[in-house]
C-alpha cells in the first residue's frame, strides 16, 4: 500500500511537471490524496517541470532545429496562436505568461514563452511557483470543500 501511494505520487509530479490541471486531477480523483498532499504534490511537479524546462530551454530548441532542420525565417507568418501569444508576452508580461500556465498554456510552453520574455530563471520561478500554488489550492480546496459533484451542486442551487 507504501509502494502504491509512492507511486501514485510520482505519477502526480510527473503529470504536474507537464500537465498541471492533469495532476491535480490524478491526484483528487485516482491517488486519494488529502488536500494538503493533493496541493503540495501538484505544485512541487509544477515547479519540477519548470526548472526541467528552464534548464534545458536552448538545448530542446536547438534539438528540435537539428532533427526537423529549421531555419530562420527572414519573413513573419501571422497566425491566430502566433497573434496570442505576442498579444500575451506584449500585453501582460510575465504575470500574465504564468498566469495562464497551469491553466491554458501547459508548464513546458508556458516555461519557454517566459524564459524568451524575461532570462532570470528565479524570477520566472517566483512567478510560476505563486501562479501554481493559487491554482492548486483553488482547484484542491473547491473539490475537497465542496466535493467531488460540484456540477451536480451547483445545477440544484441554480434550479432554485
Amino acid at each position: 500500500m507504501v509502494l502504491l501511494n509512492i507511486l501514485q505520487g510520482i505519477v502526480v509530479l510527473l503529470l504536474s511537471g507537464v500537465k498541471f490541471i492533469a495532476g491535480i486531477a490524478w491526484a483528487a480523483f485516482v491517488g486519494k490524496f488529502g488536500f494538503w498532499p493533493c496541493v503540495l504534490l501538484s505544485v512541487s511537479g509544477g515547479m519540477l517541470g519548470v526548472y526541467l524546462f528552464a534548464t534545458l530551454d536552448l538545448k530542446i530548441l536547438n534539438f528540435f532545429n537539428k532533427l526537423f532542420k529549421i531555419k530562420k525565417r527572414t519573413y513573419v507568418k501571422f497566425s491566430k496562436r502566433a497573434r496570442f501569444m505576442v498579444k500575451l508576452k506584449s500585453g501582460y508580461g510575465l504575470a500574465g505568461i504564468a498566469f495562464l500556465t497551469p491553466i491554458l498554456l501547459q508548464v513546458p510552453i508556458g516555461t519557454f514563452l517566459a524564459m524568451r520574455l524575461i532570462k532570470n530563471k528565479w524570477k520566472v520561478s517566483l512567478y510560476m511557483l505563486f501562479s501554481f500554488f493559487f491554482y492548486s489550492l483553488t482547484i484542491c480546496s473547491c473539490y475537497f470543500f465542496l466535493g467531488p459533484h460540484v456540477k451536480e451542486m451547483m445545477d440544484h442551487l441554480l434550479k432554485h
